[in-house]
């Protein structure tokens, strides 16, 4: 694995420690934004829900704001095995297991355009 395909899992796994951090209530909610999260994501990111519907940033921000603290103590978004594909320098596809630790039976499999920025990588689409 080359270092640059190394930054890019470690933002998956980051990202996915924050967001655990944030349901559980363990990270601050100060003014109740998922700020980690808002900084990650592109303007133009686009999730597409196992059950096919689409969802905005600023829907993803809102619906993750409001969950702030909504999971037990136990619960975990754990990433499995991560495959990156590099598609030019500094962009590549992630293509992640996802399981709900505490929620038995939920799990998936995501992928993710991610683009290293000047300071980190950001989720693009």
């Amino acid at each position: 694995m080359h270092g640059t395909d190394d930054a890019f899992e470690q933002e998956v796994r980051d990202l996915h420690r924050y967001l655990t951090d944030w349901l559980t209530g363990k990270a601050p909610k100060g003014d109740g934004y998922p700020n980690r999260l808002a900084e990650a994501l592109a303007n133009n990111f686009v999730v597409i829900h196992p059950s096919g519907t689409r969802g905005s940033k600023t829907e993803a921000l809102r619906a993750f704001g409001a969950a702030h603290g909504e999971k037990a103590e136990d619960y975990a978004l754990e990433v499995g095995k991560v495959e990156i594909r590099r598609l030019t320098e500094g962009l590549c596809l992630a293509t992640y297991e996802e399981f709900h630790r505490g929620e038995p039976g939920r799990a998936r499999i995501s992928t993710a355009v991610l683009q290293i920025g000047r300071a980190s990588c950001r989720e693009r689409v």
